[in-house]
């Protein structure tokens, strides 16, 4: 349905790590040891293998790609570009990104996300879009999450609104060793999202350009 497990564990650190990238270009490749987004199961059988490219352009405008491999030789495909700054204390991010599907009949879901941190704590708003087919009206949804981080380990907390429903808790580690970037979550869904909870893992590795 959407997009990274490793964006997902990382996602405490995700803005402060935008507003403070040095300008250049970078490419990410790895696995994840289930297919899991916003506490919601992506429906993948066994691992899933990853990877991106992302371009900071040093003035807080960032732009990337990213993909994962699905059942059946399928793919998802993300893109997404944004701007992050800061004022004073606070840090913010505002951007797009776009979730697209190489399987035939699959929908597509565009967002705009809307993030501000301040220290270790920040809160995710997003406004999306689900694409249907077959003359059936589209789906809007929002999305809320309040993150809190501490030299790696996270904990957050997201629910759905609007034409979508659900909320979950999900608890995490994050950490790099020898160059590569690896962690492990505890997602626990409620009921309308998920039937149960799980232990996902991911490693992955960075290359600068």
């Amino acid at each position: 349905m959407m997009k990274s497990t490793t964006k997902t564990l990382i996602a405490a650190s995700l803005l402060s790590a935008s507003v403070m990238a040095e300008a250049g270009l970078s490419a990410n490749i790895g696995a994840m040891s289930d297919y899991y987004f916003r506490g919601t199961d992506q429906g993948v059988s066994g691992a899933s293998m990853m990877g991106g490219l992302d371009y900071d352009a040093g003035n807080g405008i960032s732009v990337g790609t990213w993909a994962a491999s699905l059942n059946n030789g399928e793919q998802e495909i993300d893109v997404y570009g944004g701007y992050a700054g800061e004022v004073e204390d606070f840090s913010y991010y505002v951007g797009y990104a776009g979730y697209l599907y190489t399987e035939d009949g699959a929908t597509d879901f565009h967002e705009i996300n809307f993030n501000v941190g301040y220290g270790p704590v920040s809160l995710e708003y997003t406004v999306g879009t689900e694409d249907t087919s077959g003359g059936t009206p589209e789906l809007d949804y929002t999305f809320l999450a309040l993150t809190g981080e501490y030299e790696g380990a996270y904990l957050t907390y997201g629910s759905f609104g609007d034409d979508y429903d659900g909320d979950y808790w999900e608890i995490g580690y994050g950490t790099t060793y020898e160059g590569l970037d690896m962690g492990v979550a505890y997602i626990d869904p409620d009921s309308t999202i998920g039937s149960k909870d799980t232990i996902n893992f991911y490693i992955s590795k960075t290359f600068d350009f």
